[in-house]
């Protein structure tokens, strides 16, 4: 018996004791009951962040439905091209067609780090807010009474970048009551324009912070909530419309020629 044999005994008896060893400790069998509400739970996170403001008018309702449904296709088509070219034998025959390529385009340059900004639209994943409103092409949203609202925010990847939030509340006095946070760090909250009621908040935040995620949790509290009129008696907060993304000074020097 040469090495080679023994070796393969060897890792044979390894693969066997650690099986022995978990035997009474890890359950092999697929609880089916818990799984079958992991799909359930899913779509309520998605069905809660795509609410739609009953206010909106027949037209306005059926953009958003018709802009979400086609981002739903346009994944799927995605999808669909990427499987269909996918060799396993050869990985980088997938970009040979002209199509996969182009179908590729939105992922490379939702990657690359420009600047963005983009109103409170439902494509973000929040709770803790009232349903989308959308005003003259703008989306937006009120803070509701909670111990915490949450929007995670799409960032530029893993580079030094500053992150910033425009909004308004009912009436200047609120302002005070409202922090904004991203993991233990504070965003800096001033009033912003003529209007003493509206705001902006901004964070500086390092491509270390950055790198661990694609999205930023951005936590939204306050302690003072008012009724906006007589006819609309919901508790309102802060009213969230804008985010914004950019490099910060020191990132975009360093990449300048």
């Amino acid at each position: 018996m040469d090495d080679e044999e023994i070796a393969k005994i060897a890792e044979k008896v390894s693969t066997f004791m650690q099986l022995d060893r978990m035997r009474h400790q890890v359950d092999t069998q697929v609880d089916m009951t818990v799984l079958g509400a992991v799909p359930a739970y899913i779509a309520s996170v998605f069905e809660q962040a795509n609410e739609i403001n009953s206010d909106l008018e027949p037209h306005d309702v059926y953009r958003q439905i018709n802009k979400r449904i086609s981002q739903v296709q346009a994944q799927l088509y995605l999808i669909r091209l990427e499987m269909e070219n996918r060799s396993e034998r050869d990985p980088a025959s997938i970009f040979e067609d002209p199509m996969v390529i182009a179908a590729y385009g939105e992922r490379i340059v939702s990657s690359m780090s420009f600047d963005r900004s983009f109103s409170f639209e439902t494509s973000i994943l929040a709770y803790g807010w009232y349903p989308v409103e959308v005003v003259e092409g703008t989306s937006h949203r009120w803070m509701r009474p909670a111990d915490v609202s949450v929007a995670c925010v799409p960032h530029l990847g893993p580079v030094d970048q500053i992150i910033e939030v425009s909004g308004r509340v009912l009436v200047p006095e609120q302002l005070p009551s409202l922090s904004i946070r991203a993991g233990n760090q504070n965003f800096l909250i001033q009033q912003s324009g003529a209007s003493p009621v509206d705001f902006k908040a901004s964070l500086s935040i390092s491509k270390e912070v950055a790198k661990h995620s694609n999205h930023l949790p951005i936590e939204f509290r306050m302690r003072d909530f008012r009724e906006p009129a007589s006819e609309d008696t919901r508790m309102l907060g802060a009213n969230v419309s804008g985010f914004s993304v950019k490099k910060a000074l020191e990132e975009e020097a360093r990449q300048d020629p």
